[in-house]
């Protein structure tokens, strides 16, 4: 089933234009309201400033500080990502995905090694595929674009104060793959425009939805009857009313198609940008800045008007008439009446103070809207700032940003259980019996920080924490950021056993030395014993091979 067209690809001038959605939809004063927001909002993202102005002969300057600091705000949440775990617990279960039976790992009785559960099917007996929950929801988010979807999804709420993620599910029918790579369908994620979604919230609990309309405009042809012109593109509204049962679509106010919601659940979840008690819409980054925005561009057009006024400045001429005076350069005027005088207009007032106020401004917007100066390009020697001086001077970013993170991972791993959800319904996995739908569903996504670091001295602490028994091999992995945690350490297992010298410094010493000898074998009067050459001397000792103790 694939009801929902995407048709999301309007102009942001059509996409924007509240007038026709209001009239169609039925809205109140406060959805109206909203729109309005949003598209002031995206108004001053754009560059857009000077909108309604009635005032166009003076200069006017536009300084858009809103777009980096969205732009800052989406780049310091999403810059490396998301990733996503599921428990052990899932991991050792078998998933079927299409055809093909999943194989997955789990660590063995001792927690060391990985251990492999193949299981072939009877379609498909030669072909087996290594896949987790974890791969699964991964590879949805990838062929979804998942780093350009991260960006839509931060622009949107930071903008609008609210991101609107959909999952949908579509079907090889509808699906354009021109390279057949997803020959069951595919789960389709779209981040619905939020001036889009006009959602009816529960009166007693303000985070349940109890139906969605969603609606925008889109251009149809119709009949002119007119021979040289059989037909006209005109534009109208199309609008899905969404509930747990059933899904109702209009197109220029006739209904063209009603169903059966097949999913029990509203395919639709909300991301805030910054949560605000009792509300149940989000605030965006600009709401605060916007005012700060339009007095700094009317004070530097201000003074842009006063610099233009000056730079070619008026002559004043009293007590005279000017009808004879030649202007231009190098022209000397006589014969003016002894009371005659003459000046240029010039600048008697302050410009310094009005360019102080002018950077006051900018300062302000920083300092409420929680970007540090030096985080928009200031010149700032941070070479020698260590990294705790460097979070102080980022805490304000550092702070906000958590809140946002929070949202977004929430949001995140909803939209993970939805992917699930779908998924099962329409055959593209399966459940295995002996696992709960709860815990199948479960994933925990972590967004890593993206505040530069000192990797030498992060890897410094993590090799002291080892040596004290305070972290293992897999923690310190995942506090790396590092994926496949399983397969990495399974590789470095089977390294360490092949070729141990790598992995001890004794070990490593004896083996440059007989790479340094060209790997010759060193006779019995070598001075090692048994005739061992001296990596094998060493590797003895240190395995506690051939009788030698072994090294815990």
């Amino acid at each position: 089933m694939n009801t929902f067209k995407h048709r999301y690809n309007t102009g942001l001038e059509q996409s924007l234009n509240i007038s026709g959605l209001v009239s169609e939809g039925n809205l109140t004063n406060q959805e109206v309201l909203r729109l309005e927001k949003i598209k002031e909002a995206w108004n001053f993202y754009e560059g857009y400033h000077w909108e309604g102005v009635d005032d166009l002969d003076s200069p006017q300057v536009t300084f858009n500080y809103c777009r980096p600091f969205v732009n800052k705000f989406v780049s310091f949440e999403f810059g490396k990502g998301f990733t996503i775990k599921t428990p052990m617990s899932l991991e050792e279960k078998g998933v079927t995905v299409g055809d093909t039976k999943v194989v997955v790992e789990s660590l063995d009785s001792d927690g060391d090694n990985i251990v492999t559960q193949e299981e072939k099917t009877e379609e498909n007996p030669e072909k087996v595929v290594e896949k987790t929950i974890n791969d699964y929801l991964n590879a949805v988010w990838d062929s979804n674009k998942r780093d350009e979807l991260c960006v839509e999804i931060g622009q949107m709420k930071s903008i609008a104060g609210d991101a609107w993620i959909k999952v949908s599910y579509e079907s090889p029918e509808d699906l354009y793959d021109p390279f057949e790579e997803y020959p069951d369908g595919r789960i389709r994620l779209t981040c619905v425009p939020t001036q889009f979604v006009f959602p009816t919230f529960n009166q007693h609990d303000k985070d349940r939805v109890d139906s969605m309309l969603i609606m925008y405009p889109i251009e149809k042809e119709r009949e002119t009857g007119i021979l040289w012109r059989r037909s006209s593109v005109t534009t109208v509204i199309y609008k899905e009313v969404w509930t747990r049962d059933e899904i109702v679509v209009y197109e220029d106010k006739e209904e063209i198609d009603r169903m059966e919601n097949p999913y029990g659940i509203i395919p639709f979840v909300q991301i805030k940008n910054f949560p605000i008690a009792g509300r149940t819409y989000g605030m965006g980054d600009l709401e605060d800045l916007i005012p700060l925005n339009v007095e700094l561009n009317t004070k530097r057009s201000d003074i842009s008007e006063i610099i233009d006024y000056h730079s070619a400045p008026i002559t004043c001429v009293f007590g005279a008439k000017i009808g004879n005076l030649e202007k231009g350069a190098n022209k000397v005027w006589g014969g003016l009446p002894k009371d005659a005088k003459v000046a240029n207009l010039e600048l008697q007032g302050d410009l310094g103070a009005s360019t102080n106020y002018t950077e006051s401004l900018k300062t302000a917007m920083c300092e409420i809207g929680g970007v540090p100066e030096t985080v928009l390009g200031g010149a700032n020697a941070i070479s020698n700032t260590s990294g705790v001086a460097l979070q102080y001077m980022n805490l304000p970013l550092i702070e906000k940003t958590r809140v946002k993170r929070s949202c977004t991972k929430t949001g995140l791993e909803i939209v993970n259980k939805m992917i699930l959800h779908i998924s099962l319904l329409e055959g593209l996995i399966e459940k295995p019996d002996n696992i709960s739908k709860k815990d199948f569903l479960y994933n925990e996504v972590t967004l890593p920080d993206t505040l530069p670091k000192d990797e030498l001295l992060e890897l410094q602490k993590l090799e002291s924490e080892m040596k004290l028994g305070l972290e293992c091999r897999h923690g310190a992995l995942e506090r790396m950021g590092r994926e496949n945690i399983n397969e990495k350490l399974a590789e470095i297992d089977l390294e360490r056993e092949e070729h141990p010298e790598l992995f001890n410094p004794m070990l490593q010493t004896a083996w440059y030395q007989a790479q340094l000898q060209g790997q010759q074998v060193p006779e019995i009067n070598s001075g090692m014993t048994n005739g061992q050459t001296p990596l094998e001397q060493v590797r003895t000792e240190i395995t506690g091979q051939n009788g030698g103790g072994s090294v815990q």
